[in-house]
């Protein structure tokens, strides 16, 4: 974006009426997009098995929604730079939407693939939310409004299994949760055709998103410092999504709960994660640092795996959940913290995108691996499989370098 373009995008949200709405209509788009997964996801293994699904085949039915993502994110971005934000947001919460209904309607475990690929393509737009940011607010003020895509991230995800629980309480149907998801979708839908405008002003954040080709990836991947952050990336994400793709199942196999249960258990787990990142994370961070914070969470995470499945006592279960979500509440920010801080200046959108894009590669695996090794090798497989990959990122985490405030620090330069 040029300085001019810059400028014309900081005018059209310096606290106008016109960019706080747009902003508040992107937030309520990942809000609602996050409600429909928090919603689903609890009673996900539970519907696949009531379709005869087994347990691997649980695991690849969570990962396909995140197969669909990590293929089509990247399409999405850039095409968003070509034609315009507003339309490819349309056109995926349309998809989302389908997704959904499609949910409602299955009646086999292979309609149930389908409907949530279908969801995953739409799901995808994530970039294209992250790049209208981009357009809409100036350089001072991109933290703070991609913070909002955290914060709509972590609501989502809370008041998703509230909504669940409460359909339970009053005799829902897990098919009918799909209806649910699929009206949430369609509110988003009208408003954002409705009242968002398209901005002023494209920036070409999906290209430096998105769009630096498979030389930019491999030297991303072989910078020392990029490297070690983007392993902690894949690894801790790989080890959280084989736990939430395999709870359920052990709930279901161990305490024998019902999906209310579940949905509370998956709603305790949003809120201590949103109280982390959303009020503790800037004064541990400006206490302690990345690095430490990286290494405590770390090693929270692994300590959580370990004991989730290895009691009967549900008090015991919150309690190793709960060490779980605060593990993970303060090693995600803290790491996307560090990465950005280690990254070029020129190409910090590149990097993200290139830890993102690692991300999603494992919530595909977790799942995948998570499934399999449940119903292979037994319930407390998956947890000793992502506990050991934790350890992992405790001893990576003491590789990483220091970074002052201003994030310098010695690195490689990915960007050529």
């Amino acid at each position: 974006m040029s300085e001019n373009q810059e400028k014309s995008a900081s005018s059209e949200n310096d606290g106008s009426k016109p960019g706080k709405m747009a902003l508040l209509l992107i937030f309520l788009t990942i809000f609602i997009d996050l409600v429909g997964f928090g919603l689903i996801i609890p009673a996900l293994p539970t519907y696949a098995q009531e379709l005869n699904a087994s347990k691997s085949t649980i695991g690849y039915l969570i990962a396909s929604y995140s197969v669909m993502q990590f293929l089509f994110m990247p399409f999405w971005g850039r095409l968003s730079d070509r034609v315009g934000r507003k339309k490819i947001l349309l056109v995926s919460l349309t998809a989302s939407f389908l997704g959904y209904l499609i949910w409602g309607f299955a009646d086999s475990i292979w309609l149930l693939f389908f409907s949530r690929m279908v969801a995953g393509f739409g799901n995808a737009n994530i970039a294209v939310a992250q790049a209208y940011i981009s357009d809409v607010t100036s350089l001072e003020d991109r933290a703070k409004g991609m913070g909002l895509v955290g914060a709509a991230f972590g609501l989502g995800f809370v008041i998703g299994p509230a909504i669940g629980a409460g359909a339970s309480a009053l005799g829902m149907s897990l098919a009918a949760l799909g209806f649910i998801a699929a009206a949430f979708s369609f509110i988003d839908l009208i408003l954002t055709a409705i009242y968002l405008p398209e901005p002023k002003v494209r920036s070409d954040a999906g290209k430096q998103r998105y769009g630096m080709g498979i030389g930019f990836y491999l030297n991303t991947l072989q910078a020392p410092d990029l490297r070690v952050s983007l392993l902690i990336f894949l690894v801790s994400t790989f080890a959280f999504a084989n736990m939430e793709a395999t709870l359920v199942l052990l709930t279901n196999e161990q305490f024998k709960f019902d999906n209310m249960q579940n949905m509370l258990m998956f709603l305790y787990i949003g809120v201590l994660m949103v109280i982390v990142q959303g009020r503790l994370i800037h004064g541990l961070n400006k206490r302690f640092g990345e690095r430490k914070l990286i290494f405590a969470g770390c090693s929270l995470v692994a300590v959580g795996l370990v004991l989730t499945p290895l009691t009967s006592n549900p008090i015991v279960l919150y309690i190793a959940l709960g060490i779980l979500a605060l593990g993970s509440g303060i090693n995600t920010p803290a790491n996307q913290s560090i990465l950005s801080k280690l990254a070029p200046e020129e190409s910090v959108g590149g990097v993200m995108g290139v830890g993102q894009s690692l991300s999603t590669m494992g919530r595909i695996l977790g799942p995948a691996v998570g499934g399999f090794a449940f119903e292979h090798y037994g319930a407390t497989s998956p947890y000793i499989i992502g506990a050991v990959t934790m350890v992992l990122a405790v001893v990576l985490s003491v590789l990483l370098p220091e970074v002052s405030h201003g994030g310098s620090a010695e690195q490689g330069n990915p960007s050529s």
